[in-house]
C-alpha cells in the first residue's frame, strides 16, 4: 500500500501527525478493477516432457523395444506403464491379443480402481490390432486425435507385439509396420510408446530386426 501510494497510483488520504492512510472505497475498487493480475496455471496443465519406468527416463515421442522371456516379464513393464499414465492423466493404448489385454487389465486392476472408468471414458482404449500396418498406424492416429479432442495432452502407447503374429502378419509385415510407425507417428506426437515383444514368440532374426 506505501509502494502504490507513494506512486501516485492508489489515492489516499493522510491524518494526523504520523500521517496514517486511509482509502475511500470507489478508489480501492477502481484500483483493483485496474490490476490485471494473472494466477499461475495449474501444475497439472504442465506439459510434461519426460516419464519414468524401472527407473528409466523416456522423453515423450520416442519409440522403445522391451524383451521378456516369461509371463511375469509381460507384465513388468506394461502395468506400471499403464498405471501411471492414466494417474498422470495421459491417454493410453493398449494393443495385444485378447488373452493379453485381459492379463495386462486385470493385474491393472489389483491396484488401481479407475481403470474401467478410464476404458469407459476413453482414456484408455485397448485393441487386438489390425493386420495391416496402414490401417494400424491410421487407427493409432485415429485414436490420438480423439483422446486429444477429449482435452488430453501426452499419450502412452503399450504394443505387445505378439497380436502380430495372432493374426498372422509375416515378418517383413510386423518390420514394415514398426518402421512405418516410427517415422510416421512415434516421433511426430506427445507421445512415448513401448513396443513389448515375448522372445519365446519370435525368431532370433525377428527379436533383432525389431530391436
Amino acid at each position: 500500500l506505501r509502494r502504490w501510494t507513494n506512486s501516485g497510483q492508489l489515492p489516499c488520504l493522510r491524518l494526523g501527525a504520523k500521517g496514517e492512510r486511509r482509502f475511500r472505497h470507489e478508489d480501492l475498487m477502481r484500483f483493483l478493477d485496474a490490476q490485471q493480475v494473472k494466477p499461475a496455471p495449474p501444475a497439472q496443465t504442465r506439459q510434461r516432457t519426460e516419464v519414468t519406468i524401472e527407473g528409466v527416463a523416456i522423453g515423450y515421442g520416442n519409440h522403445v523395444c522391451t524383451l521378456y522371456d516369461n509371463d511375469l516379464g509381460r507384465l513388468k513393464w506394461s502395468v506400471p506403464f499403464l498405471v501411471d499414465g492414466l494417474n498422470d492423466g495421459d491417454g493410453c493404448l493398449l494393443v495385444g491379443t485378447p488373452d493379453t489385454r485381459a492379463e495386462i487389465l486385470d493385474t491393472m486392476r489389483k491396484g488401481f480402481s479407475g481403470v474401467d472408468d478410464a476404458l469407459e471414458s476413453g482414456q484408455l482404449i485397448e485393441t487386438g490390432g489390425l493386420d495391416d500396418g496402414e490401417k494400424m498406424c491410421r487407427f493409432v492416429e485415429t485414436s490420438l486425435f480423439a483422446m486429444k479432442q477429449a482435452g488430453l495432452r501426452t499419450f502412452r502407447l503399450l504394443g505387445d507385439m505378439s497380436w502380430c503374429q495372432h493374426l498372422g502378419m509375416s515378418h517383413d509385415a510386423l518390420l514394415a509396420y514398426e518402421m512405418r510407425y516410427n517415422h510416421e507417428i512415434a516421433h511426430h506426437y506427445p507421445l512415448v510408446s513401448v513396443c513389448q515383444y515375448d522372445v519365446r514368440d519370435f525368431t532370433g532374426p525377428g527379436v533383432l530386426s525389431a530391436l
